[in-house]
């Protein structure tokens, strides 16, 4: 069967949603600038696997993992919103911010593939196999400290969420290239009335919602 064969959802989706859909996986098990494949793989497997357990009840004590890969994954996948400087310094200062936001957004990547999949009622996809590579380890000239946990390109340019994850140009490409086939992109993203299943006003009523229940800071 095909990875996001549109054999495997119980309804019609659109065939460039499904393409950006297996863009994405097959990028995930790709190097990309600061992790190998295998590495990123071995940390959408820890994603998958935090998910799967869910978030660690608030009267339960102990220390996180000690895997600074480990406890990113586990903090991203079920507790993303207590997410705050010292911890991110904490952990940016093992694994360096550029490995740490290029894992963002694997991870963001792998859980919007997830929650599809888990909202159509279908099995998860098996992870990826891992490509050969090594990082190209090239960091971007226009980037500095603008007040974030990491580096963003300055001067501003665009919204911030935009900018999040600009220390790793890949990242953003990894990342927006699939939302904005779940969301919006270029001039549609303008425009306040769509010709779709669901009118602006209930996506984005949607998106709010999706951002609470996260505890998204947007």
């Amino acid at each position: 069967m095909t990875t996001f064969g549109a054999e495997s959802f119980p309804w019609p989706v659109p065939s460039t949603r499904l393409e950006a859909m297996q863009r994405t996986w097959a990028a995930i098990g790709r190097s990309g600038t600061w992790c190998t494949g295998g590495e990123r793989v071995r940390f959408a497997a820890m994603v998958r696997a935090a998910r799967s357990r869910g978030p660690r009840p608030p009267w339960v004590g102990g220390d996180e993992p000690a895997d600074p890969l480990r406890r990113l994954a586990d903090r991203i996948a079920t507790d993303a919103g207590t997410i705050d400087r010292a911890w991110a310094a904490g952990v940016i200062g093992v694994l360096g911010d550029g490995r740490y936001v290029e894992l963002v957004s694997v991870a963001a990547s792998l859980v919007s593939l997830d929650v599809f999949c888990e909202a159509c009622g279908v099995e998860l996809e098996p992870l990826p196999e891992p490509a050969a590579g090594e990082p190209s380890r090239i960091r971007p000239d226009d980037v500095g400290d603008d007040g974030a946990y990491v580096p963003m390109t300055v001067p501003k340019r665009g919204a911030n969420v935009a900018r999040a994850m600009s220390l790793v140009p890949d990242a953003v490409r990894l990342f927006f290239g699939l939302e904005q086939f779940f969301y919006a992109s270029g001039a549609d993203f303008e425009e306040l009335a769509w010709d779709r299943p669901l009118a602006r006003p209930q996506v984005e009523l949607l998106a709010v919602r999706a951002s609470v229940v996260n505890e998204c800071f947007y």
